[in-house]
């Protein structure tokens, strides 16, 4: 075996994380198994462990890369080890939780739900190493001082928006201490507060093309500088003035630390971990204080008055929720059982839900307000996320969910591959941001990914368009001029 064939091998990624953590659970499954406890009730656990198990053994392409940090990929395999292993071992420890769930579906579709989960894995899996070509590297950081002269034109351009959105600089602290006015009905959207949604993003963007400026200049391996952890806070900060949205800051956050293990200081495996236990921790504490502030109107009214004196919400909990657990895809399969598909009367108003002015017409027929009223039983509440899966399957059956999850196994690949070519660090930051946007459909709705790209992706899109027509023009003026005749 060559040197070279010895190291691709070393560079594989390990599998025996992966097999130890299975391992354990499938240990707590046949426990609980002998004592008739949850596992009696949930066969499709088992295959679930056995089914990530094996992909993971069988495609080392889809396992967790150190290579990418927490780019797209890695983050698409955390999701579907939280789907396959974290939230099947939850429910053989203490059951699915009920949620907001009005029912809960009984045990039959929760294991159908939980059975199309391991199939939607399986086919991004195939779509994941279908993709072959290689990624041709792109640079965005373009000669110093134009760049500097962009990244001042969006800082300039964010806060006019900033500006637009808060009114005064009081309202601004006044969000930041806590204090935010976000109980008020949703205004008609003016030209002003369009303005505002549309600009803002360019702030923290802005920032960001100056700290990608700072990393390019340093010395390779270097410790991270104080201006440059100055940068990383301001732009964490201006992708948080989102009515307390935790992954309007979450998402930067970590395509930030991606984007700078590639270019700074490779990052070791324990940081990684204590990061993404502390985001998760950070996340989990603020989310109990948002629901606490917005139920009490603010502390106007007492937790009792609010309904908020039972007992909350555990950590387990919210894995279970904001992971997308099969009993909250099985509230579609069992409605499929009962009606049918909808045959893609969904998917179109979904993806346009978010789009201003024009969503409008699509919004009474898309997913969110059906599979709301599905749980509540009305239609004024509309705050729960339909599973792009899900969607999927109350839309085309199991066909949705082969050719969406194969789709979004390409795509993610894609966006991995992006980043792996990067030639610079804010290149690698736009690569593992769209994508990561992208690998979160694996618990996100298709609604959610188009207000992204609707109202988030901008930045990226004018400075990838800046940078080509910079580059066109360089390119202009260095071609020769022939001789006249």
């Amino acid at each position: 075996m060559t040197t070279a064939r010895t190291a691709a091998v070393r560079r594989q990624p390990s599998v025996w994380p992966v097999v130890v953590t299975v391992g354990a659970a499938a240990v707590l499954w046949a426990v609980s198994l002998q004592k008739e406890g949850y596992a009696t009730r949930y066969p499709a656990v088992p295959i679930a462990f056995a089914a990530f198990l094996s992909i993971q053994l069988l495609v080392p392409r889809v396992r967790w890369n150190s290579d990418r940090v927490l780019g797209p990929g890695n983050v698409a395999a955390l999701l579907f080890f939280l789907q396959l292993v974290v939230i099947p071992t939850l429910f053989v420890l203490s059951g699915p939780i009920l949620g907001t769930l009005r029912f809960r579906p009984s045990d039959n579709y929760i294991n159908h739900a939980l059975l199309l989960q391991v199939g939607a894995y399986a086919c991004y899996t195939v779509g994941y190493v279908a993709w072959a070509k290689p990624a041709r590297p792109k640079p965005f950081l373009l000669e110093p001082r134009f760049t500097t002269g962009v990244a001042f034109y969006f800082i300039a351009f964010g806060a006019v928006g900033v500006a637009l959105a808060f009114g005064s600089i009081g309202a601004l602290v006044a969000y930041f201490s806590g204090q935010a006015t976000i109980l008020t009905d949703p205004e008609p959207t003016t030209a002003s507060s369009f303005a505002a949604q549309f600009l803002r993003p360019f702030l923290a963007y802005g920032v960001i093309v100056l700290w990608a400026l700072r990393v390019a200049r340093r010395q390779p391996g270097a410790r991270l500088q104080p201006m440059e952890a100055g940068l990383i806070v301001v732009a964490i900060a201006a992708s948080a003035i989102y009515d307390y949205n935790r992954a309007s800051a979450a998402i930067p956050l970590l395509a930030l630390v991606t984007a700078y293990s590639r270019f700074g200081r490779r990052l070791s495996p324990i940081r990684i971990v204590a990061l993404l236990g502390a985001v998760a921790f950070a996340g989990f504490l603020f989310g109990g204080y948002r629901d606490i502030y917005q139920g009490t109107r603010g502390g106007a009214i007492s937790e009792s008055a609010a309904g908020l004196d039972h007992p909350r919400p555990t950590f387990a909990d919210y894995l279970q929720s904001y992971g997308n657990g099969p009993q909250f895809w099985a509230v579609i399969v069992q409605e499929v059982d009962r009606t049918g598909t909808r045959q893609s009367d969904s998917v179109v108003s979904s993806a346009m839900y978010p789009v201003p002015e024009l969503g409008k017409a699509f919004r009474n027929d898309s997913a969110p307000i059906e599979y709301n009223a599905l749980i509540y039983g009305e239609p004024e509440i509309i705050d729960q996320i339909l599973g792009f899966g899900a969607e999927l399957y109350w839309n085309y059956g199991s066909a949705g969910i082969v050719v969406g999850y194969f789709l979004l196994g390409l795509a993610v690949r894609r966006f991995d591959d992006g980043l792996e070519a990067a030639p610079d660090a804010l290149a690698a930051y736009n690569w593992s941001y769209c994508g990561t946007w992208v690998a979160l459909m694996v618990i996100n709705s298709i609604s959610i990914l188009s207000q992204i790209v609707v109202y988030f992706f901008w930045p990226i899109f004018a400075m990838s368009a800046i940078g080509y027509l910079a580059r066109s023009h360089l390119l202009a003026r260095s071609q020769p001029v022939e001789a006249l005749p």
